[in-house]
């Protein structure tokens, strides 16, 4: 039992020793050549010295650290997802543009050729072949071409 208390005295001493040295300052003092020396020990002569208190402990235990790191961290993944879905939602977006454009330019260009060809021109038709429209299919057909150009020219 004896073993155990010596055994415990020593590890307080030594506990207590290594506290006592973290917890000891900084030195600072300016050395013959006019260096500035920084030290954990005060100068090995009279010198005037100055002593630098250590840092305070921290604000908050480790784990309360560790935690906002890690909720810093989730937040950034969070907003790193956010900012790609936004990119893709962006890059959808052009493409659906470009081919509103596209319509809207074929549309303009097919409404121009109905409109300025006499009434009894052949057109072509999507599965290539020629026809005249009729009155009623010439009036369906412009304003299919106008209601297009409504939907997608913007």
């Amino acid at each position: 039992m004896t073993r155990k208390v010596h055994h415990l005295a020593l590890l307080l001493i030594l506990a207590f020793a290594s506290a006592t040295s973290v917890v000891a300052g900084m030195y600072r003092w300016t050395d013959d050549q006019g260096n500035v020396v920084y030290s954990q020990q005060p100068p090995p002569d009279d010198r005037e010295h100055k002593s630098i208190a250590p840092p305070p402990p921290p604000a908050e235990p480790v784990e309360n650290s560790l935690e906002k790191s890690r909720e810093l961290n989730e937040k950034l993944d969070a907003m790193a997802e956010e900012r790609a879905k936004a990119r893709e939602k962006q890059l959808r977006d052009k493409a659906e543009k470009k081919k509103r454009d596209a319509r809207c330019e074929s549309a303009k260009k097919n409404l121009k050729t109905l409109t300025e060809r006499p009434p009894n021109t052949l057109y072509k038709t999507p599965d290539n072949e020629w026809k005249r429209f009729t009155p009623e299919e010439f009036t369906e057909q412009v304003k299919n071409l106008k209601k297009t150009i409504k939907e997608n020219c913007k």
